[in-house]
């Protein structure tokens, strides 16, 4: 039995939405498909689980076709809606970290479009530290 770890969110992920590729959400879409087929062979038709499993098939579906519609190009634009897309994605298959077949690598909220926007949050938050650290500095002396 695998452990499950509880979290306040998804984990941040350690890649950009530009590394994302079509096999990403393939591999996310397959994961979810076989959680619907197992619990809709546990449940009759029409009963409130099976319902949930139709339920759950049709936003990923949704979701898997938005994501899917973002990897024309690399144009900020493309990339926030393919972060969006995925980071929706990754919240509804959150619920299974800890179990087989989850890929806690991968299946973490992106926070950036790519190396550049990255780099410049990092700019931005030791900017800001510095500025509490000079504040805290200056009341001090």
């Amino acid at each position: 039995m695998l452990e499950y770890f509880a979290h306040d969110e998804p984990r941040p992920a350690p890649f950009n939405a530009d590394e994302l590729k079509p096999e990403h959400a393939k591999a996310i879409g397959a994961f979810l498909d076989e959680r619907v087929k197992e619990l809709r062979a546990k449940h009759p038709a029409g009963s409130p689980e099976e319902r949930a499993a139709r339920a759950l098939k049709e936003a990923v579906g949704v979701h898997l076709d938005a994501l899917n519609e973002c990897f024309e190009d690399e144009e900020p634009d493309t990339l926030q809606a393919r972060k969006t897309s995925w980071n929706r994605l990754v919240f509804i298959v959150w619920p299974w970290e800890g179990t087989e077949g989850y890929d806690a690598y991968q299946w973490r909220l992106v926070r950036h479009l790519d190396a550049d926007a990255a780099v410049e949050s990092a700019r931005r938050l030791l900017a800001t530290r510095q500025e509490v650290a000079d504040k805290k500095r200056a009341e001090r002396q």
